[in-house]
């Protein structure tokens, strides 16, 4: 590998692995030579449209970028992201749960009702491949601001509401929907099964291909990921995603000349000892050995991106001038908004 890369990990989902991160030895010595950024404005999937250079619309386009993704195109009307949510009664406000992953049947069954009650209004609810998540088309011009769902879980639902010239008009649909859910039988099932109940939809990263500029040229880098937001940042910026590697050394196995991202999936974030094992540890060794120049983790904690940048000089200066200092705690370093 050439010993000027420039790496970029991006790693999702972060809160969890700091929740259980008891023996991070090779994490701590990385948070402790790096230099820290928090950026409270913008979540991960917005950091890494900035990486790619997609301009933000009202919101970060995610929809019709992960609609490229799926390889899908509408070149009229406008696109928003939507997940079923669960909004949990606190003492004196809603909060957001995580998103439900509803079964195809579930699933079917709503968007069906759904697509029916809204039809008149110029509504369309399309499912995306995975089904984790729909999409929402309008067959005309929308002026809304939305909050992204990683920005929004567990805070008060009342301040993160569609907002903008079209904001009312679209918490007016959401009250609607909660209406249609109320005794929807897929929420029946749901509870005779135990299971949380939908009772909300989640609308955010909302925009128009139309609005899409591509840049002057395509990003110099290589691109490992196989999610669906980079999926459509790759076909947007036309380069091609390698697949995703699994630790550091497949990384050095497919690696190819210039510069490198790593979008690490959902899955390889919760585990906490691989993640130690087969990034943080091995990334360590290749900065001493200066096969990497800088690397920079961007960590999704809360809705926030934290950035640890890292030089391979760095690690020599902490063997001379901090060999005395002591790592501090992980979660030191994740000085966490107010919720």
């Amino acid at each position: 590998m050439s010993d000027d890369l420039n790496l970029d990990v991006y790693f999702p989902q972060f809160a969890k692995f700091l929740l259980a991160s008891n023996n991070c030895t090779a994490f701590s010595k990385l948070s402790t030579i790096g230099a820290w950024q928090r950026d409270t404005e913008y979540a991960l999937e917005a950091s890494l449209c900035r990486q790619f250079e997609v301009q933000k619309q009202a919101d970060w386009p995610l929809a019709p970028i992960m609609l490229l993704g799926e390889s899908h195109i509408q070149a009229t009307g406008y696109w928003l992201l939507v997940h079923p949510v669960n909004f949990v009664l606190q003492r004196d406000f809603f909060s957001l749960g995580e998103s439900l992953h509803l079964s195809p049947s579930e699933a079917a069954s709503l968007l069906a009702d759904f697509n029916h009650h809204f039809a008149e209004d110029g509504l369309r609810f399309v499912p995306s491949q995975s089904g984790h998540w729909w999409y929402l088309h309008i067959d005309a011009h929308v002026e809304v601001s939305t909050y992204l769902l990683a920005e929004s879980l567990g805070r008060d639902v009342g301040k993160h509401l569609p907002n903008g010239k079209q904001g009312m008009q679209f918490q007016a649909l959401l009250n609607e929907v909660q209406m249609l859910l109320h005794d929807h039988a897929v929420n029946a099932a749901r509870e005779q099964q135990g299971l949380p109940v939908m009772n909300s939809l989640w609308l955010s990263g909302g925009g128009s291909f139309q609005a899409m500029h591509h840049a002057a040229k395509p990003p110099a880098f290589n691109l490992f990921a196989n999610d669906m937001l980079s999926a459509g940042l790759a076909s947007f910026t036309g380069i091609t995603p390698q697949d995703l590697p699994s630790h550091y050394q497949s990384f050095c196995d497919k690696k190819r000349q210039g510069d490198a991202v790593v979008v690490l999936n959902e899955v390889q974030t919760h585990a906490v000892e691989k993640l130690e094992a087969d990034w943080f540890a091995p990334l360590l060794q290749a900065l001493k050995r200066k096969e990497i120049d800088t690397l920079r983790c961007h960590f999704d904690v809360h809705g926030m991106t934290f950035t640890l940048t890292v030089k391979s000089t760095d690690t020599w200066r902490f063997w001379r001038w901090k060999f005395w200092q002591k790592a501090a705690s992980v979660t030191s370093y994740f000085q966490l908004a107010d919720a």
